[in-house]
């Protein structure tokens, strides 16, 4: 689903009548299939922090019926476990949404209730692309726009590039620093649990944050690849009504230059 519409020669949107609605298309495709496979892959993780909280209310309710626990403690254990349901549903009505919205912009509604989507999002690269390389591009398509078009194109350029950059910080971020640190708390509960010297409640609790951590960093992912599909389009004079809103769920908050 990656295509190969970012190799196509900025020159042709001026020379082919119709180029500027098929690169469009391609990019609504292809942010269509972002959020379709990262609702996908989050609800393994809204699934395990279920039955994190599942667990933890079974344990809490026997320990209630030997005289252990209060049935207030319990409550909480029962309220913990309603919220993880809630939250599955949203996520499987997410996902179920963003697999319909995909099959329509393929021109599939009617014929395919369902595609075949990969387990994960594509892999982040290590390294951005450098900024002059983008620079060339920048060149190339202003030297074919009027002004006022090259002016605007100009100013989504800074906003794409400022998107790009720091989708891509936060993905370093969420991924080396915060979901590693996090993989640690979670071995070292796990060791201190099996030498006696943590709870059971501390080891499902550390479950349902690590479930947390995963969820946030397939966000990260997410953000960082509709970013770069809204550079790739700018950087071939499109105009996106407005650009990816970081951490916001994969929505676009801020508005573009027209």
């Amino acid at each position: 689903m990656t295509g190969r519409w970012t190799e196509v020669d900025p020159s042709l949107q001026r020379k082919v009548d119709g180029m500027d609605e098929v690169l469009e298309v391609a990019v609504q495709g292809r942010k269509a299939w972002l959020q379709a496979v990262a609702t996908r892959q989050a609800l393994a993780q809204y699934r395990a922090a279920l039955d994190a909280t599942e667990a933890a209310n079974e344990l809490g309710r026997r320990m209630v019926n030997v005289g252990n626990w209060s049935k207030l403690q319990q409550t909480q254990m029962q309220l913990a476990q309603s919220t993880a349901k809630m939250n599955l549903v949203r996520a499987q009505y997410t996902a179920d949404q963003a697999q319909a919205g995909l099959i329509k912009l393929l021109g599939l509604s009617g014929q395919y209730t369902h595609v075949t989507l990969p387990n994960s999002l594509p892999d982040v690269p290590p390294q951005l692309v450098p900024r002059d390389e983008w620079q060339k591009k920048v060149k190339e398509i202003q030297a074919q726009l009027p002004v006022a078009e090259g002016i605007r194109n100009q100013s989504n350029v800074d906003l794409a590039l400022a998107a790009y950059q720091a989708s891509h910080a936060l993905v370093k971020g969420t991924r080396d620093e915060l979901l590693k640190t996090r993989e640690f708390i979670s071995e070292e509960t796990l060791l201190h649990y099996n030498g006696m010297l943590s709870s059971v409640w501390d080891l499902l609790g550390e479950s349902r944050n690590q479930s947390q951590a995963v969820i946030d960093a397939i966000g990260a992912q997410r953000d960082f690849w509709i970013a770069e599909a809204d550079l790739q389009w700018v950087l071939h004079g499109g105009e996106p009504e407005s650009f990816v809103s970081l951490g916001g769920g994969g929505e676009t908050a801020t508005p573009a230059a027209h």
